[in-house]
């Protein structure tokens, strides 16, 4: 994440000393560009069996939404792709998530979950095949680091506070 860019408030009110309009508004976009956080990877995961597995797994405080694509094949004639949208609940505590646009080539190879536990967002595959089964993932996560509860003091006035409560703003400043 890129570095916080502080607005010059100055040392007074209309001292003419901050930032100009135009440079605090770029900085404030540029902050709120930068919470906005998101990533493209891939990765492989093999699963053994045919009990639940984690596929993928990340800490629930860097993950707002993903789309998931992912190939799943038994190392034979059998293979399957889906597209999976899952969504943070807003109080963190659980995942929503939709899976669509399955394909298959054979006989489906697995099925899947998603919850969020012990501070991480899992994603499982379920193989309906007894082998070994590879599930190539290609995913992006989108996250919004979250500032509930946490007070942010104005760049020279720490009278003034900006905090959040239930992620709604609240200020102190009359």
């Amino acid at each position: 994440m890129a570095t916080l860019e502080v607005i010059n408030i100055g040392a007074q009110p209309n001292d003419g000393e901050g930032d100009p309009l135009r440079t605090a508004f770029q900085k404030v976009n540029n902050n709120f560009a930068s919470m906005w956080a998101s990533n493209f990877n891939t990765l492989e995961s093999i699963t053994d069996g045919n009990t639940s597995q984690i596929i993928f797994t990340t800490p629930v405080v860097s993950f707002t939404q993903a789309a998931f694509q992912i190939n799943s094949n038994d190392t034979g004639a059998n293979s399957q792709n889906i597209v999976i949208n899952a969504a943070i609940s807003n109080d963190g505590t659980s995942v929503k998530w939709t899976g669509h646009s399955t394909t298959f080539n054979g006989s489906p190879v697995t099925r899947y979950n998603m919850d969020v536990a012990a501070g991480n967002v899992n994603l499982y595959a379920i193989p309906l095949v007894t082998g070994q089964a590879v599930h190539f993932i290609a995913y992006q996560v989108t996250f919004n680091p979250q500032l509930a509860g946490i007070a942010i003091a104005l760049d020279g006035d720490a009278a003034n506070t900006l905090g959040t409560e239930n992620l709604q703003i609240l200020t102190t400043e009359s």
